[in-house]
């Protein structure tokens, strides 16, 4: 065996193409990880492995002038045809609003949005939530079709998605005399 065969080039010793270099890094100091305390009832809740919910990410259609917020879950292109859809426009005409006098909401995540949030950013007065999950302070305390009175003066009125009702007359039904007791009484 030829002298320095049987030896392997250390990596170092390799000469690395421009985009396969690793980067130095500067030193670190870590400390130790300190055990934990027992908790105790006053620490506070356990750290929140979600997003706060005030980042929960939404787009909106519609300019506001009423205070009414719609809001829904739907993939992007349906959201931007929503305006055009008949059952809706006729759903806000009996109440006197046409779909300028609304701001449309989609939430594009699984996780609901902040009630804070939306008060804060669209002066929402009154909002109509069409699917499961979509406020956050309206979660296991509201029924559909039941309006509720949330922190504050919001209102807020849960229905089923837009889909169910359009295609059933009882679920119709429902929304019509929960929008009157809303909004006409």
């Amino acid at each position: 065996m030829p002298a320095g065969a049987g030896k392997l080039p250390s990596l170092g010793a390799l000469p690395l193409p421009p985009a396969v270099r690793p980067a130095v890094a500067p030193a670190v100091s870590v400390a130790p990880p300190a055990t934990p305390a027992p908790a105790s009832p006053t620490d506070g809740p356990p750290p929140r492995t979600a997003p706060p919910l005030s980042a929960t990410p939404y787009s909106t259609l519609g300019s506001n002038a009423n205070g009414l917020v719609i809001l829904v879950r739907m993939d992007p292109v349906r959201f931007q045809r929503l305006p055009r859809n008949v059952f809706l426009n006729n759903l806000l005409k009996a109440i006197r609003l046409v779909m300028e006098d609304v701001v449309l909401i989609n939430v594009e995540s699984h996780l609901p949005v902040e009630l804070k949030t939306i008060r804060q950013q669209l002066a929402a007065k009154q909002i109509i939530g069409f699917g499961k999950n979509l406020l956050d302070v309206a979660i296991r305390t509201t029924q559909l079709y039941e309006p509720v009175l949330l922190a504050g003066d919001a209102g807020y009125l849960p229905a089923a998605e837009i889909e169910l009702i359009e295609e059933d007359n009882s679920r119709k039904k429902l929304l019509w005399q929960a929008m009157q007791r809303m909004f006409l009484s």
